[in-house]
């Protein structure tokens, strides 16, 4: 709790120290499959037989992104969770993806998901309270509800 109040306070004071960035990278590792690392060699596989695919992952990164909020706000909160869930269910179509049709898009139509939460100190209200900063402050969630730019670049080898 020190450790986390410490850096919220020397962000108060530089906002700007507040941003951010992300770099990955995604090589195939042959079939469908695709080796995701960080530039600090941390990794992850997504796709194949018996990994999440790439929809599954982005909804992976929301659901997770969600926990992480809510866990990081309610020690902020000094709220002592003993449970905490969030179960998710995105919906899409793979007509594009596949080639078959023109439509629908290809990306989720909807996502539906709940959070399940308890705490030892926190009457339902609060956790309701604190459960609502999931449609503010969800990074991943923000990004999913808004239009975001991106820009192809292609490199011929």
């Amino acid at each position: 709790m020190e450790e986390l109040e410490n850096g919220v306070a020397g962000l108060k004071s530089n906002p700007e120290k507040c941003q951010a960035s992300r770099k990955l990278t995604a090589e195939w590792a042959g079939g469908t499959r695709a080796r995701v690392y960080t530039p600090k060699g941390i990794e992850l596989y997504i796709g194949g037989k018996g990994e999440l695919g790439a929809m599954s992952a982005t909804l992976a990164s929301f659901l997770a992104c969600e926990v992480d909020l809510l866990a990081t706000r309610a020690t902020m909160e000094r709220i002592e969770l003993e449970k905490l869930t969030v179960e998710g269910n995105g919906f899409f179509s793979l007509a594009r993806y596949y080639g078959v049709a023109k439509k629908p898009s290809p990306g989720f139509k909807r996502v539906e998901y709940t959070i399940k939460i308890k705490a030892k100190n926190a009457t339902p209200r609060q956790l309701k309270r604190l459960t609502r900063l999931c449609e503010t402050d969800s990074p991943v969630g923000d990004t999913l509800k808004r239009k975001v730019p991106v820009e192809l670049k292609v490199v011929v080898e």
